[in-house]
């Protein structure tokens, strides 16, 4: 039996043909119809006379061919990347660095008081208001609308007490009190936001400070004539002041003075930042009879208000408005130099000759600071340059140092003040200059 001769090309027709029943096969495996052969192209696929050889046609093939499958074989994800430089031949992922807002721009729609998104930007619009808290006697505890307010200062009055001046800006409430009488930092916290001054009145002293003000006309108060609303007295008694927040808003837009202001100064982030110290308690005792606490809770990262009713017990302190505790998510301590005006009297003793004369407390240049947030405590620097500024936060290399997003809580005490820590329990003991008569508490 004779054999047909073997064509030269009869291994590479058969290697074609395999080609093509792949092909066939990757097709209808992924979903198309396969494409009906053309009877012209075999001629064109296998040429019947070529100058290559065959081990060229096979080299030019098998580059056709898919690679070898293996178990071995690992597929890494690819990155889209919108740099146009050269990528590297690893790319790694990169962490996400969050983004510190102020201290002197802050993103559209942030609340440059506590670094929150606000829904209503039309709340950004209006005037800040820095209205005046009443916290002695005793009686008037417990307040209205502290636990709504953006921002809260605590500041030593006269007589071995304290009072509070609240910032409303996107906060707000139909109830704010008792409202009292200013006091000379209040000329100087109202310029730190461009606000508008509330309080039920003030010494003729403070009054006078307050009129060379250019911003004089937007303080609301009875002795600059403003009646109710929006500071409406409840009863007799001088402890029954309060205001509306939108009231006073409105009073603004009649006179033509509800502007937005220019705020700097704060910074704030998240990411807790290095450096801290252990800080589970915070105790400020402002005289032997004034002090407040705060208290770590690490569940909600906030610290909790508590305040005296005697000399040595304290109890939670509850907002009249919503019936829950006080919280804060900053605590700032400032240290500052306290000048006693004795050409002030605040207070009269019962005899009406001794009184508790006006402190200056002098919230420009600079000092040290203190700062806690989310359990920890942190050594800083405040500085306020310009009287149209916050004070700014800083650590040794004048880098901004960051609160976390919520309400702070300032207290200013003496430049002279102790600070003691135990295992995070830290007390400020403030140390307030001479008071020029005698110490004066108020009774109940």
């Amino acid at each position: 039996m004779r054999f047909a001769k073997p064509n030269k090309y009869s291994h590479v027709t058969w290697i074609t043909q395999l080609l093509i029943a792949l092909s066939l096969m990757l097709l209808v495996s992924c979903g198309r119809e396969p494409e009906q052969p053309n009877p012209e192209s075999k001629a064109q696929i296998i040429p019947t006379t070529s100058s290559k050889t065959i081990s060229e046609e096979s080299s030019a093939i098998d580059a056709t061919l898919p690679p070898p499958i293996s178990n071995n074989t690992i597929v890494a994800p690819t990155v889209t990347s919108t740099n146009t430089a050269t990528p590297a031949a690893t790319l790694l992922p990169t962490a996400t660095i969050e983004p510190i807002f102020g201290p002197h721009e802050y993103p559209k729609g942030i609340n440059p008081l506590t670094g929150l998104y606000v829904e209503d930007t039309t709340k950004l619009e209006r005037r800040p208001l820095a209205i005046k808290i009443s916290h002695y006697p005793r009686s008037v505890r417990p307040q209205s609308g502290l636990a709504t307010a953006d921002m809260v200062w605590e500041h030593y009055a006269e007589g071995g007490t304290t009072r509070f001046t609240a910032i409303f800006y996107v906060g707000e409430t139909t109830r704010v009190g008792s409202i009292r009488s200013a006091r000379l930092i209040d000329t100087t916290l109202t310029e730190m936001f461009g606000g508008a001054l509330v309080a039920s009145g003030m010494s003729d002293g403070t009054l006078e400070r307050l009129r060379q003000k250019t911003w004089y006309p937007a303080v609301i108060t009875n002795s600059t004539s403003f009646g109710c609303p929006p500071i409406c007295r409840e009863s007799q008694s001088a402890n029954s002041v309060f205001v509306d927040t939108s009231a006073v808003w409105q009073t603004l837009d009649d006179l033509g003075l509800n502007v937005a202001p220019k705020i700097q100064g704060l910074a704030f982030q998240e990411t807790i930042p290095n450096g801290g110290q252990n800080a589970v308690r915070l105790r400020v005792d402002y005289s032997r009879e004034a002090h407040s606490e705060w208290r770590y809770n690490p569940d909600d990262g906030k610290y909790y208000r508590w305040t005296e009713i005697s000399e040595v017990d304290l109890e939670p302190h509850f907002d009249y408005n919503t019936k829950a505790q006080i919280t804060a998510d900053n605590l700032v301590v400032l240290f500052a130099n306290h000048v006693v005006d004795s050409t002030v009297p605040e207070d009269y003793a019962a005899d009406g000759i001794h009184a508790a004369f006006a402190t200056e407390i002098q919230l420009w240049g600079g000092g040290p600071a203190l700062i806690l947030r989310n359990g920890q405590a942190y050594s800083v620097n405040w500085v306020r340059m310009d009287s149209a500024d916050m004070t700014f936060l800083v650590d040794a290399d004048n880098n901004s140092i960051a609160l976390h997003p919520g309400k702070t809580w300032f207290h200013t005490t003496g430049l002279s003040s102790e600070t003691a820590d135990q295992d995070g329990v830290w007390t400020i003991t403030h140390k307030s200059p001479y008071d020029w008569g005698k110490l004066i508490l108020p009774t109940e």
